[in-house]
């Protein structure tokens, strides 16, 4: 018997030993079920999605019951019966409709919009089953309390990018250039937040979202460029080396030539999900424009579990998959009270994860574990940390050498444009990049070009 046939029979004999357990008693670490509270009997454990099946999210609901479905085969044919009930929240009596449902089926993965949320919050329904909601956030004091959250947070995303660019890029220095508008503002907000609790400090500029043509200006502070006699292009003061953009990804373009008219193409560009919705399914023609471009995400496909190597399986597909086995795994018969419910979450987190991986700490917080993608030809594409360090390398050297006068050069230092006869460096932004991890960098560590000195004056 092959390795493969080995782990695949282990894996069905672990499911139907959870099986057993599931239909046959209760879970040591939730306590007694109430007399009563009857068992789920030959159905199994009973699982809930409160989900929209009109408007606006429909097609979004109808990704998330697809990947339930999806797990709900994948443990029947391990031998564990897992009941799926959906509940339409956009039918006025759908907290009567999940009243209706048996005690049993205590676990509720949803709302998916928080105005459903504050439904079920002031009827009461929080204190009735155990809701994990699929929304970024919950109202105040309730997460871990009367709810949870199944669903990254915004704060997921910031300490995502912070974590990778100080831990993985060694990055000390940041700046953020945001719009006039309340989403970046609290996105910023998170951030300095996040950088002080590391002793960083993070320099601000903010611009007109509705007059593009006045973006250059904006951010000419933070960039303080200088053109010395003779010098050929701006040669930037900028004093951090990371900046964040909490903007669209429409945007982009013209926030990046903002930033090269005043000859600055070295600093790693941090994002928001936001890009996500803007890449998804695009081609970017001048992606090498954007080579120190990063940002978060909850879904990796190539990670993806086999049911989900399939066209058109995207996040929501990967949250109603995730659910559905995380709620045979808590095996829910009645509402606990809210320790015992972080408990099981805690212990439940241990399965394999078909999006980004959810923990939850004492308190009942939920933090997600995003991955960090950056940008190709083809759009978004997952980021390796070695990898960005090369290119990153390349670019400061080939920076500071345009900053110096001299033409850039290749990965073995040799110059790609002669000196000879005034010809002139790339235009910013146009270096050319070797992005083999394995090629050779000149010099032992390269530096900003901020931290050199400028050649004397002639």
């Amino acid at each position: 018997m092959t390795r493969h046939r080995y782990a695949r029979v282990f894996a069905l004999l672990a499911l139907s030993a959870l099986a057993l357990c599931l239909t046959a008693c209760t879970l040591p670490f939730l306590g007694k079920r109430p007399p009563s509270t009857p068992a789920t009997g030959s159905q199994g454990p009973c699982v809930v999605l409160a989900l929209p099946a009109s408007g606006s999210y429909a097609a979004i609901a109808a990704k998330i019951r697809n990947g339930a479905d999806l797990a709900q085969k994948e443990l029947a044919s391990a031998g564990l019966a897992l009941r799926l009930e959906v509940v339409n929240t956009e039918a006025p009596d759908w907290l009567q409709r999940l009243d209706a449902l048996p005690a049993a089926c205590t676990l509720v993965g949803g709302p998916l919009q928080t105005r459903n949320y504050a439904q079920a919050h002031k009827a009461g329904a929080l204190e009735k089953r155990v809701f994990f909601s699929f929304t970024p956030s919950l109202e105040p004091g309730d997460e871990g309390v009367r709810a949870w959250r199944f669903f990254p947070s915004p704060q997921d995303q910031i300490d995502t990018l912070v974590a990778f660019v100080t831990d993985s890029l060694n990055i000390r220095s940041f700046g953020a250039f945001s719009p006039n508008d309340a989403y970046a503002a609290r996105m910023t907000g998170r951030l300095e937040q996040s950088l002080a609790a590391r002793n960083l400090l993070l320099q601000k500029a903010t611009y007109n979202k509705a007059d593009p043509t006045s973006w250059s200006d904006a951010v000419a502070p933070l960039i303080d460029a200088q053109t010395p006699a003779g010098a050929i292009s701006p040669i930037p003061q900028t004093r951090f080396e990371a900046l964040f953009l909490p903007d669209s990804w429409k945007n982009m373009d013209m926030l990046t030539t903002s930033l090269l008219y005043h000859g600055e193409d070295r600093l790693v560009l941090m994002g928001t999900t936001l890009w996500e919705q803007g890449l998804a399914g695009k081609q970017i023609p001048n992606a090498q424009k954007y080579a120190l471009t990063i940002f978060p995400g909850a879904w990796k496909q190539a990670q993806a579990p086999r049911a989900l190597q399939t066209p058109g399986a995207d996040f929501w597909t990967a949250l109603g998959f995730d659910f559905a086995r995380f709620g045979a795994v808590m095996g829910l018969t009645f509402r606990p009270d809210p320790h015992q419910v972080t408990a099981a979450a805690r212990r439940a987190a241990n399965q394999a994860w078909a999006m980004a991986p959810i923990t939850w700490d004492t308190a009942g917080v939920a933090h997600q574990k995003l991955f960090v993608f950056g940008v190709s030809p083809q759009g978004m594409t997952p980021v390796d940390a070695a990898t960005l360090r090369q290119v990153r390398a390349q670019i400061l050297q080939q920076a500071a050498l345009r900053m110096q006068g001299q033409p850039p050069v290749d990965a073995g230092g040799n110059p790609l444009v002669a000196p000879e006869g005034g010809a002139e460096a790339p235009a910013v932004g146009q270096m050319p990049l070797n992005q083999s991890a394995g090629a050779p960098i000149m010099g032992n560590r390269p530096r900003p070009s901020y931290k050199l000195s400028l050649p004397p004056a002639r």
